[in-house]
């Protein structure tokens, strides 16, 4: 996703350390900035500072509704292999949380592996020249999202490896942009937002495939987001446009975002025996 903005890159000058309970904790929260931050709102300076993460993202949020113990090692920029290898000095593998005391995992990640962030620059920058990026870029972004398949699948094995006592959850992207644009988009046509989004929906069709393939719970967030994308007004909307007014991160959930999404994680845990 589209990254954090350089007002937050001064948190890469004070790394943390990410600590797990042994044999790991109940809830353990792994992903990307999709999961992890609202910019400059509600930092958490007790998370590895680098991940940018929320004091209100949607792991605490659903920790907070169940009355979980979590390890929240969810981190800004995460691509798949992060969750076994260092992201970065002082950020551990995301899968050092997981153990056999782990009850519950979430996986939010994928879309920086499929390079949404040069893509959806790149619609943007293609709209405003008067060039539809679907023309351009249809092969390369499709081949990038298909290629989050087999990754995602090891990824999944790995977790259950290691944690065998979890159910794993694995929530999907929301609806960002709806078919008509609107002006805080900066020029992007109804085309190319019909565009962008059918590539949120064709990684969502990738992750939930392998999901279901091995034995994760996947969780739908496109149909309760319908009214909150973009373009919508603030307060109401889910995710920040391209004028990012409450967190300063385009392209990343705004606090009503984390909360809905929160809000379905929670009623799929629910329906799944996790209280």
């Amino acid at each position: 996703m589209l990254p954090v903005l350089g007002s937050l890159l001064l948190a890469a000058l004070v790394p943390g350390v990410a600590t797990g309970a042994p044999g790991g904790a109940e809830y353990v929260a792994l992903g990307d900035s999709g999961a992890a931050t609202t910019g400059i709102q509600n930092f958490d300076v007790d998370a590895p500072l680098l991940c940018a993460q929320s004091t209100t993202n949607t792991p605490k949020l659903v920790a907070r509704e169940l009355g979980l113990q979590l390890d929240d090692r969810t981190c800004s920029s995460a691509r798949i292999p992060h969750l076994t290898t260092s992201q970065s000095p002082g950020v551990a593998p995301q899968f050092d949380g997981l153990g056999p005391n782990t009850k519950v995992v979430t996986l939010h990640i994928g879309a920086n592996d499929a390079q949404f962030t040069r893509n959806i620059l790149a619609c943007h920058v293609g709209s405003l020249a008067g060039r539809a990026c679907s023309d351009s870029q249809d092969p390369l972004w499709g081949n990038d999202i298909a290629a989050v398949g087999p990754a995602y699948a090891t990824a999944l094995r790995q977790i259950h490896q290691l944690a065998p006592n979890a159910t794993v959850f694995v929530d999907g992207w929301p609806l960002y942009v709806r078919d008509t644009s609107c002006a805080d988009l900066i020029g992007l046509t109804p085309r190319d937002a019909a565009y962008i989004q059918s590539k949120f929906d064709a990684l969502n069709d990738v992750v939930s495939r392998e999901a279901v393939a091995h034995d994760a719970v996947y969780i739908d967030t496109r149909a309760r987001s319908t009214g909150h994308d973009m373009c919508a007004a603030p307060g109401i909307r889910w995710f920040e446009p391209l004028v990012a007014g409450q967190t300063l991160v385009p392209y990343h959930p705004t606090l009503e975002g984390m909360q809905g999404v929160a809000d379905v994680v929670v009623a799929a845990m629910r329906a799944s025996g996790v209280s």
